[in-house]
């Protein structure tokens, strides 16, 4: 294994500290956990040769007019709206 330092906002720092903690992991765990996430979402490993070079992804509109979680039932609402 490698061992390297990375530089991280304060905050995000706190919030992976105390994510650590309340699951009685490491920081170095959290981190190749997140890791290991963020290339299966992105699958790296299967972008060609030539595109390699990483840019920020697009955010596409979600079509979504409010946030539908704000509602309680908001299962109830989504199934209504889709005609059930």
């Amino acid at each position: 294994m490698t061992r390297t330092q990375i530089q991280i906002p304060d905050v995000l720092y706190g919030r992976t500290k105390r994510f650590a903690d309340s699951r009685e992991i490491s920081m170095a765990e959290v981190f190749r956990n997140a890791l290991e996430l963020y290339f299966c979402v992105h699958a790296i490993e299967n972008i060609p040769p030539k595109t390699k070079r990483w840019t920020v992804p697009i955010c596409r509109p979600t079509g979504l007019e409010s946030d539908p979680f704000a509602n309680e039932d908001w299962r109830e609402a989504i199934y209504a709206e889709r005609g059930g």
